[in-house]
């Protein structure tokens, strides 16, 4: 059974720092301070869910932790995945947050250049 538990807490770690990372950089390339724009909501509806994914993903790996170091009391797989997911919300729950917290920051309105507009429709006249 370890064995196995070794290939899963490997598996889950991979799986959890390739999604983490993923949902915050699919939200970051959508900001562009040039273009103004709102990040568009199923960006960060799917950023979001990524980030939630990685999570629980690392909640397995916690799992496969806590697993070898509680053999020998007789608590269940589910009583100790929970505990384990508890602890790691604990800890990086906020980054559930961080697609949102982008989205709501209004990106400020364009400044317009009236002077170099003017420039150019002078030139344009003569």
């Amino acid at each position: 059974m370890t064995q196995y538990l070794n290939l899963i807490q490997i598996f889950s770690g991979v799986f959890a720092a390739v999604l983490i990372p993923a949902g915050i950089l699919l939200t970051v390339k959508k900001l562009n301070p040039e273009k103004y724009e709102v990040i568009p909501v199923k960006t960060t509806v799917i950023s979001t869910l990524l980030i939630i994914l990685g999570l629980l993903s690392f909640a397995v790996t916690k799992t496969c932790t806590n697993y070898t170091i509680v053999t020998e009391e007789n608590y269940e797989l589910w009583a100790l995945y929970f505990a384990s997911l508890e602890e790691v919300i604990k800890l990086f729950g906020f980054t559930v947050f961080i697609p949102v917290l982008f989205r709501l920051f209004k990106p400020k309105s364009r400044k317009e250049k009236p002077a170099e507009e003017e420039i150019i429709e002078e030139d344009q006249e003569n």
